[in-house]
């Protein structure tokens, strides 16, 4: 029965997906393409560690919250790429995108969100040939 929704939701997932991206077209630079491979896996290896440590303790590891994060990159295909590569950081899931600020659930309010953030946010950008100014704390 699973298969009669998963398969044609799938596809038009796929389709719309398609859709999507004609009108946000992305351009990625080959040679940082390379250096963000490299970045991607290692936070998703440490993001699923982490989430692993967490539900197998017998301590509760979590103080959750949210963060406000102002995001300098333009409007388009960076900043939706960014807000979803953020569920990748150990302990963290993008809530809500409203203008240049995202809102980040983090399951502890501990990690170094803030710093994860922008390390990701200036990934995107040479990624994507953006040049960015330094920002200053939270």
């Amino acid at each position: 029965m699973s298969w009669l929704i998963g398969i044609p939701a799938v596809f038009f997932a796929s389709l719309l997906s398609l859709r999507l991206a004609a009108s946000f077209p992305l351009r990625i630079r080959f040679f940082c393409a390379l250096r963000f491979i490299p970045f991607f896996v290692r936070q998703s290896f440490y993001g699923g560690v982490d989430v692993m440590r967490r539900a197998l303790s017998r301590q509760q590891l979590l103080n959750p919250g949210l963060i406000s994060y102002t995001t300098l990159l333009p409007e388009g295909s960076a900043r939706i790429f960014f807000v979803n590569s953020i569920s990748l950081l150990p302990g963290t899931l993008s809530a809500e995108l409203h203008g240049n600020r995202v809102t980040v659930h983090t399951l502890d309010q501990g990690l170094p969100v803030w710093a994860n953030l922008q390390r990701l946010e200036y990934q995107v950008a040479a990624l994507m040939s953006i040049s960015l100014k330094k920002k200053e704390g939270p």
